[in-house]
């Protein structure tokens, strides 16, 4: 039978995630201050979403986006 995590290690495993992804987001915003042509270039493609799907831009609509993908990938490769 397996075992069951410890709420330690449940604790754990949760501040290691918010960690990174505050981490992440921390380095992605960084680097477009960084970049304001890459962050201009984001800016249009995200506005430009917006308007052509509406306020709800859902899952499949932010997936959609080349330009950000390309960014993020980036960003977690560095």
């Amino acid at each position: 039978m397996a075992r069951l995590p410890t709420p330690t290690s449940c604790s754990t495993l949760i501040f290691a995630a918010t960690d990174t992804t505050s981490g992440a987001l921390a380095r992605l915003l960084h680097l477009l201050a960084q970049h304001p042509d890459v962050q201009e270039k984001l800016r249009k493609e995200v506005v430009d979403a917006f308007t052509t799907r509406g306020e709800d831009l859902d899952y499949d609509g932010v997936s959609a986006l080349p330009y950000l993908d390309a960014v993020i990938r980036e960003t977690l490769r560095v």
